[in-house]
C-alpha cells in the first residue's frame, strides 16, 4: 500500500512540474556571445512582403577580424517590450573586416516593434593551422 500510495506521490509531483513548465511557454533564446554589439553595428526596419511581416536591415563588422557562422536574433516585441516571439537568421558567407551585409527575415505575426541582437559568430583568425574550409 505504501508503495503505491509513493508512486502516486511521484506521478502527481511530476504532472504537476510539467504543467508549470507547459504554463511558463518556451524558453527565451538569449545571444550565445555576449559583446556582439560592440564588434557589430544593426540597423533594422519592419517591412511587408506580400502581405506577410518580415524584418530587413544590415550588419556591419566594425572589428578587426572577419567574422563567419554569423546569426541574428530577431525579437517580436508587444507594446511593452515584452517578447512575443522570436526568429533565428542564418548570414550566409563571411563577414570581412569594414564590411556590411543585408539581411531579411521573415517573421511568424507581426508585432508592436522588433529588436535585432547578434546571437552567434566566429572570428576568422589566420595563422596557427586554422584553415578555412
Amino acid at each position: 500500500m505504501r508503495m503505491i500510495a509513493s508512486r502516486m506521490l511521484t506521478v502527481s509531483a511530476l504532472l504537476l512540474c510539467a504543467s508549470v513548465a507547459l504554463a511558463q511557454g518556451p524558453a527565451r533564446l538569449l545571444p550565445l556571445v555576449v559583446g556582439g554589439e560592440r564588434y557589430f553595428t544593426l540597423q533594422w526596419q519592419a517591412g511587408d512582403d506580400k502581405g506577410l511581416p518580415h524584418v530587413q536591415g544590415v550588419i556591419r563588422n566594425e572589428f578587426g577580424f572577419g567574422a563567419r557562422k554569423v546569426r541574428l536574433l530577431v525579437d517580436s516585441l508587444d507594446p511593452a517590450g515584452a517578447v512575443t516571439d522570436q526568429t533565428l537568421v542564418y548570414l550566409p558567407g563571411d563577414l570581412l573586416p569594414g564590411s556590411q551585409q543585408y539581411f531579411d527575415a521573415r517573421v511568424r505575426s507581426r508585432a508592436a516593434s522588433y529588436r535585432v541582437l547578434v546571437f552567434q559568430y566566429e572570428w576568422i583568425q589566420a595563422g596557427g593551422g586554422d584553415s578555412h574550409r
